[in-house]
């Protein structure tokens, strides 16, 4: 029962593409065309955010929130569907549509120029030079759409399974080479790639009950949904509508349990193992709490026999992870015979600590690794830290330090976060015994410098504009140039430091 995503350029032959898989399957068909009326019928002002984003080079906050009640409009409509058997979609970039589903098929479909311009000067009544000029104008606002609504390029050979070239194929063979493919073993639902699907119609379906209801409409939330577990952060702003959140999802069908966190931001933790009995822990629930942020737990398994992490502009199509239900976390594409693990790596304890001191931003493990993660998190726009801890275990000491730094590299690359180790956490966020005897190093030289300074003023000041300054004018230029920022850089270090110390960065 795979879930067939069809993107394609408009005016090209997508729709006939997939149309012509419809009659050759059975299978039902939906089209974007369908879901932008369906989103008008809900209120949802598409046609004002499609506007917004192509002319207006700064999004307002109001208009990024629609984004978002869009997109969860989208994924609740095609997960209901889907969840009744197979589903054929097309749409501009359909292929970017239900992450971390597995047995969706992506499909990418290249149609040559001059049939996109014959079928606008035949659509639209419109002369062959301003066809080209209505194409060109066309992709330009669609490449902005897709970049703001996915964060993705949706010309990322990546995020194809499959891609025709119609400038040496007919539609026909394409329609039969696709429906063999959507008939592989490798686009079949598996049990962890169908409770992602749940857990994606869970999470969407929240979402739009908060959207709708007055108590909760136009909060800034993130809602995130796994094994029937519902997490929603709020801002320390709106702190007050965190009773109305639980109330709004008390009854919601399919959810047995909703958490609220208050969170300015998220911090994700990456990591194979968890326990919250570790400095590891502390530090980062510190950490937390000093910046007021939600600590998100992702568990990664790597396969065994992997190839290094390959970075953002090196990886290739990976199979995708799947997100596992609450204490049983399996998580990644798993053969259909293989069990799921009992030991969820401490990922249960630690999210339970989380709870407890109202830092939990949920948990989950993915199977596999960068391309895994990368879908597994992108949809979250608030992280403002990711943190690696103890990764690639099995590895070499050297073989892990440098799947370490690549995993970062590419996080990085897609998420635009900020990522450090949990080695560097220590030393950038935290002041300990490290830091106390470099502040007291330091600030045992910056009180020799400003001594120095005080106790010889007459001959700097010989030196700076007397009778030295006229006969060295270049050493005392060579002079000024080291010592001014060295004074600088050690007060700075100082000052840093202590302010650390209380807990400022």
């Amino acid at each position: 029962m795979p879930i067939v995503l069809i993107s394609s350029s408009p005016h090209g032959v997508g729709k006939e593409l997939a149309r012509e898989l419809e009659r050759k399957t059975g299978w039902p068909m939906f089209s974007r065309e369908q879901l932008v009326e369906q989103a008008h019928d809900q209120g949802i002002k598409l046609s004002r955010l499609e506007t917004s984003i192509v002319k207006s080079p700064v999004i307002p906050e109001k208009l990024a929130r629609e984004k978002e009640l869009y997109l969860a409009f989208v994924t609740a409509k095609l997960c209901e569907n889907a969840r009744e058997g197979n589903l054929i979609y097309y749409g501009r970039a359909g292929h970017l549509l239900l992450p971390g589903v597995s047995h969706r098929l992506r499909v990418g479909l290249g149609v040559p120029r001059q049939m996109r311009v014959d079928n606008v000067v035949h659509d639209l009544r419109l002369p062959p030079e301003k066809a080209a000029e209505y194409i060109d104008q066309l992709d330009g606002d669609i490449e902005k759409w897709v970049h703001f609504v996915h964060r993705q390029d949706a010309r990322d050979p990546v995020q194809y399974d499959i891609f025709f070239n119609l400038q040496n194929m007919s539609l026909a063979n394409a329609a039969v080479l696709l429906c063999d493919t959507a008939e592989l073993p490798d686009f079949r639902p598996t049990p962890a790639s169908t409770k992602r699907l749940d857990d994606l119609y869970l999470a969407a379906r929240a979402q739009l009950r908060l959207s709708e209801d007055e108590h909760t409409r136009g909060l800034d939330l993130g809602v995130r949904a796994v094994g029937g577990v519902v997490t929603v952060t709020y801002m320390p702003r709106q702190e007050a509508a965190a009773q109305s959140i639980s109330q709004v999802l008390q009854d919601l069908e399919g959810c047995q349990e909703n958490v609220c966190t208050m969170a300015e931001t998220n911090l994700l933790w990456i990591q194979e193992a968890f326990d919250p009995n570790t400095e590891n822990f502390k530090q980062i629930t510190r950490l937390a709490q000093r910046w007021g942020a939600a600590v998100e737990l992702l568990r990664l398994v790597p396969r065994s026999g992997d190839a290094p992490v390959p970075t953002a502009s090196q990886a290739q199509e990976e199979p995708r992870s799947q997100k596992p239900v609450k204490q049983v976390y399996t998580g990644g594409v798993e053969d259909d015979d293989t069990e799921a693990p009992a030991d969820d790596g401490g990922l249960a304890d630690t999210q339970e600590e989380l709870v407890a001191i109202g830092r939990s931003a949920g948990g989950f493990t993915v199977v596999g690794g960068t391309h895994e993660i990368i879908e597994a998190v992108e949809g979250n726009s608030h992280y403002s830290l990711v943190i690696l801890g103890n990764l690639f275990l099995d590895k070499a000491a050297e073989t892990r330090k440098r799947q370490t730094r690549e995993l970062g590299l590419s996080i990085r690359d897609r998420l635009k976060a900020a990522v450090i180790t949990i080695d560097e956490l220590q030393s950038r966020f935290m002041f300990g015994k490290k830091q106390a005897l470099k502040a007291l190093v330091y600030a045992a030289a910056l009180v020799c410098l400003y001594t120095a300074v005080f106790h010889f003023q007459d001959p700097i000041l010989n030196l700076l504009g007397g009778e030295l300054h006229a006969k060295w004018k270049w050493a005392v230029a060579i002079t000024v140039v080291v010592f001014v920022p060295l004074v600088a850089y050690t007060y700075s270090t100082v000052t840093g430091l202590l302010l650390k110390l209380i807990d400022i960065d």
